[in-house]
This record gives structure tokens, C-alpha cells and sequence, in this order.
């Protein structure tokens, strides 16, 4: 990890928005900043330290594995802890993370800091976390492999009679067996169920005409991967067979989009406008896509009304999809990561 690059671009945010110190209470983004990946741990930045508050439970650990925090211990409370070091700061305007801490315990620490101030700030380090350096990329791509190889080993037991269950619960066991774990409940959805978009595996089992709707992904090295197959059995209803030909050219219309400096949204609005085109806007209401890291949903989101531009780095999925209620659906979903001339599909 390139805790200092990181470390250095934060310094530059936090100046920009006039404070002097920074609260960061989100396990994913402590384990971005710093590396550490124990639970119950949190960050405080100031003009001259950097601590990694934790307790006994993990203050071996933290100890032993963070380089650049001063590694402290909370022994009674941890409110008593953040006011102590503001104080001893000096600190008079502190950032925190708006949309990870509870209202109640940044009332209470507001109060606690006061003359201070306790600055709410949403989404700064989750931007940062949306353009991904070279490391977290080779680490994503190597999480695509073996979900690609996982879904190949996988997919000669799709067959009349498995139930989705079964193919789920199957899929989580080589994902484990090849040292990761699944990213999310793997799903599974044959027949009807699949106009559902996160359906839940039931006991229903797959029939021999079949159109099998299996979203997996894995979290391998704490970066993870994403992925929607179809797959057809026997002989699939036309029906089927015509929204999945839509959703492939929707797809491919929205990957072709993608370079850096084009507009987020145009990405959804030309996949969109494909399958309503066909008749079928209707039946897609959700994103074309979603950022994917150190979580499965992170920045950018790609929807009609996203903000912003794209730029190299960026990793993210591409799936339309068409939900026909009682008869079934298709949703077909690739990552892609943004290079400097367009972009690489990881998942092919």
C-alpha cells in the first residue's frame, strides 16, 4: 500500500476545506490510511501527529503492524481519549466523516471539543478511494481471475435438478477453498426468480429449458470482484433469448463510452436508452453501475444523475438488465477498469 502517497493526498483535502485535523472513524478507510485491518480502530490526523486510536483488543496488533500512526490505547472511555488529544493539540477545527459516525456520538464529541470545532465532512475519503493506484488494480485484477475461475469451475453443475441453494452454498466453498470468501450471498435465480434483482438462493431447483441468473463476486487480499453470467439450458422462451440480445448491445453501447474525461452519466443514459428503445425502460431501474474495491458498492456510481467525469483508475461494473415479473430477467455485468485511451474489461 502507498500509505504515504494516500496520507499526503488527504493532508491536501483537509487544507483545502480550512481544518486543521481530521476524525476517521470508517473501518474500510482506517484500513486505506494506515494499512491496519483490525475492527474498533479509528484515525485522528493533525499538523504534527498522526494517531490510530484502538483498544486491548487490538493494541498488539496495531503495535506491532502500523508504521506511521503512534498507536494509542484506550483504556476507559474513548470520548475521554479524542478530547484529551484535541486538547493536547491544540486543535481547533476537526473534520470527521458525516456519513459513518452516528448522530449520537458526534453530538457527544462535539460538545466534549468545544471551544473546538467538530466539522462534519461527507465522502472525502471514499473519493480518494474511487481512483485506484497500480497496486489496488493488480490486486482487483487478481480477484477477477478467480472469480472468473470459480464461476468456470462452477458452471457444469448448473443443470436440471440443482437447486440455487445448492449452486450457491457450492460457489462460496471454492472461493474458500482458494483462500478468499465471497464478497456478497452469491445469486442464484432460475426460472421467474430471476426478475428479481437480488434474489435470495431458494430450494427451487433448475429446470431443463432453463434461463439461470447467477451475480457472484470474491474478496481476495480485501479487494473484491463482481460478476453476472447468464446461463441457458434446454431450449430457452424467446422471450428471454430477445431481452438478453437487448441487454448485450446495452452493454456494449455503455462500455464503449468509456475514456477518461467522458461524462459518469453518459455511461447509463446510452445503456438506458437502448433497452428503452426496444420497449423494455420500464423493466431497468437500477444504476448501469457501481465503483468496486475495498467494498462491493463504492464511488463512482454510474447512473443518469451521477456527477463528474471519468479518469483513469476508476474501476466500476457495467449491468443493464430487464426484469419481466413472472416470467424472469437478465442482467449481464462486467468490471472495468478506466486506462489512459479507454478501458480494460477485467471480467472477460
Amino acid at each position: 500500500m502507498d500509505i504515504k502517497r494516500r496520507l499526503e493526498a488527504l493532508s491536501v483535502e483537509i487544507e483545502k476545506r480550512k481544518l486543521d485535523s481530521f476524525f476517521v472513524t470508517s473501518e474500510i478507510n482506517v484500513s486505506y490510511l494506515s494499512g491496519f485491518r483490525g475492527h474498533d480502530s479509528m484515525l485522528l490526523l493533525t499538523p504534527n501527529k498522526r494517531y490510530l486510536i484502538t483498544d486491548s483488543r487490538y493494541i498488539e496488533e496495531a503495535s506491532a503492524s502500523v508504521k506511521v500512526f503512534e498507536v494509542i490505547l484506550t483504556e476507559n472511555s474513548l470520548y475521554d481519549t479524542i478530547k484529551d488529544l484535541v486538547k493536547r493539540g491544540h486543535l481547533k477545527r476537526t473534520g470527521f466523516e458525516s456519513m459513518d459516525l452516528p448522530y449520537g456520538a458526534a453530538h457527544k464529541l462535539k460538545s466534549l471539543v468545544r471551544p473546538a470545532g467538530f466539522i462534519a465532512v461527507k465522502g472525502l475519503i471514499k473519493n480518494m478511494r474511487s481512483i485506484k493506484d497500480a497496486n489496488e488494480i493488480g490486486l482487483i485484477r487478481r480477484s477477477a481471475k478467480l472469480l472468473k475461475d470459480v464461476f468456470k469451475a462452477a458452471r457444469p453443475s448448473v443443470i436440471p435438478g440443482a437447486s440455487e441453494e445448492s449452486l450457491a452454498r457450492d460457489i462460496e466453498i471454492r472461493f474458500i477453498r482458494n483462500g478468499a470468501r465471497s464478497a456478497f450471498d452469491p445469486i442464484v435465480a432460475t426460472g421467474h426468480n430471476a426478475s428479481k434483482p437480488h434474489a435470495r438462493p431458494s430450494d427451487k431447483r433448475i429446470s431443463k429449458d432453463d434461463f439461470v441468473m447467477l451475480d457472484i463476486g470474491c474478496r481476495l487480499d480485501a479487494y473484491n470482484s463482481d460478476m453476472t453470467r447468464m446461463v441457458a439450458l434446454g431450449n430457452v422462451k424467446k422471450k428471454l433469448k430477445e431481452i438478453y440480445d437487448v441487454v448485450r448491445g446495452a452493454q456494449d453501447l455503455a462500455i464503449g463510452k468509456i475514456r477518461p474525461g467522458e461524462k459518469i452519466a453518459s455511461i447509463d443514459i446510452a445503456a438506458r436508452a437502448h433497452i428503452a428503445e426496444n420497449g423494455y425502460g420500464k423493466y431497468f431501474g437500477h444504476a448501469t453501475g457501481h465503483g468496486i474495491g475495498l467494498e462491493v458498492h463504492e464511488d463512482p456510481t454510474i447512473s443518469s444523475v451521477a456527477d463528474g467525469k471519468l479518469e483513469s483508475g476508476m474501476v466500476f461494473t457495467v449491468e443493464p438488465a430487464i426484469y419481466l415479473p413472472g416470467i424472469g430477467g437478465v442482467r449481464i455485468e462486467d468490471m472495468v477498469v478506466v486506462t489512459d485511451s479507454g478501458c480494460e474489461i477485467l471480467t472477460k
